[in-house]
């Protein structure tokens, strides 16, 4: 605090009773140096107490802030419009045509199969075991798919057990076929299922 005095305007300690410069009676109405004249108001006044080290560090970060916002800006601007470079996915969607036709597969084992005569025929997309044959006698034969066997001679009766091996949901199928046509067939579906097929040509 200091006193400034009425007469010269000499600016005095804050303790003086009388200015220095001229001996005026300065200790009536002492008046006080309003640093807020000097120093502004407001953000004025906050900006002029910070040191030259604080204003430099406060100049640099506004620098940098500013920068960021620039180059955010800038890339926003550069980037691709999603909307307008996406391409438009095709909704149209070709319909596929499913062949369920199936192509008799044949395979033999054993004798070779032929159109005519007399065969035992045993189908499954699994395991199986069976056993087939006339009044002469049975032969027993294990397997998986299809397979045909053929009778020699002319049999008065054939007979023919198979049984799967497993407990899948397929079809086990027996047929009897003379020259070329199923003249009897069994077929069973059921877990470890069996079928038996006999036929007379008397």
């Amino acid at each position: 605090m200091t006193k400034v005095c009425p007469n010269c305007k000499t600016v005095n300690p804050d303790n003086s009773r009388f200015c220095q410069e001229c001996g005026t009676e300065i200790d009536v109405a002492p008046n006080v140096i309003n640093s807020d004249k000097t120093s502004g108001s407001g953000a004025t006044k906050w900006w002029n107490k910070q040191s030259k080290g604080g204003k430099t560090a406060i100049g640099v970060v506004s620098v940098c802030c500013l920068g960021i916002i620039l180059i955010i800006a800038i890339a926003a601007m550069a980037s691709p419009d999603n909307t307008s470079t996406t391409p438009t996915n095709d909704t149209t969607t070709t319909p596929t045509t499913t062949d369920n036709s199936t192509t008799p597969t044949t395979s033999s084992s054993g004798s070779s199969s032929s159109a005519s005569g007399v065969q035992v025929q045993v189908s499954y997309s699994g395991s199986w075991t069976g056993n087939y044959g006339d009044t002469s006698g049975q032969q027993s034969v294990d397997g998986s798919g299809s397979k045909t066997f053929d009778i020699s001679d002319n049999p008065d009766i054939i007979s023919a057990v198979f049984q799967k091996n497993d407990d899948g949901s397929g079809t086990l199928t027996a047929n009897i076929i003379q020259d070329g046509q199923v003249v009897e067939t069994k077929s069973t579906s059921a877990a470890y299922g069996e079928v038996t097929v006999t036929h007379s040509f008397m």
